[in-house]
């Protein structure tokens, strides 16, 4: 299973090089249409830190899937939208599951009360990740529009998010000290060779 987490404006070369690293028909599901390298990049360079969470789900501490939620707290104060991507390798394991579900308690939590996302018509999965997590569907041209009505933040909507914070970074940290040992082993066996 893959470490889900935040993602830190430090790793956004990691973002990047995930985004990149998506084929072409994970590129076009994710943006909704074809976009060059150079495209990818000039939407990563614009993220804005102020009004962007972005959780990720690393595999080996690689980048290997992640939500972007976005929002305009002054234009928009209770809205959001977010995009998501998994690469094809983790595609059909939850973790595009958990992800929408964790990022739904951020946006909660932040005081979003109306969250959007946009996928095209044939994207089955983003459909059912939308229905499954009470997204309201609408037919827009050649795109479907999925609107999330939030509850406002509780307790325990707060709590959870924290708790998931911690069991995060308390996962991450296990997962670099096993990919430490097995370098670290690796480099041994091939000096004993």
């Amino acid at each position: 299973m893959p470490v889900i987490r935040k993602i830190m404006p430090t790793e956004l070369p990691q973002y990047r090089a995930h985004l990149l690293r998506l084929d072409r028909a994970d590129r076009y599901a994710r943006f909704t249409g074809t976009l060059s390298d150079e495209v990818v990049e000039r939407h990563c360079a614009a993220i804005e830190w102020g009004r962007t969470v972005l959780l990720g789900a690393f595999v080996d501490g690689v980048l290997r899937g992640a939500v972007e939620l976005c929002g305009d707290r002054i234009l928009w104060p209770e809205q959001a939208e977010f995009g998501i991507s998994i690469e094809s390798v983790l595609q059909g394991r939850g973790v595009g599951s958990t992800l929408v579900r964790r990022i739904l308690t951020v946006a909660r939590n932040r005081g979003i009360r109306q969250v959007h996302m946009m996928c095209l018509a044939e994207n089955v999965r983003m459909r059912a990740l939308a229905r499954r997590f009470g997204g309201r569907l609408a037919l827009d041209g050649g795109e479907i529009t999925s609107l999330f009505e939030l509850p406002p933040p509780n307790q325990f909507s707060i709590a959870l998010e924290a708790l998931e914070d911690g069991t995060g970074a308390f996962n991450s940290i296990l997962s670099g000290n096993a990919i430490l040992t097995r370098l670290s082993t690796a480099r041994h066996e091939r000096l004993a060779a």
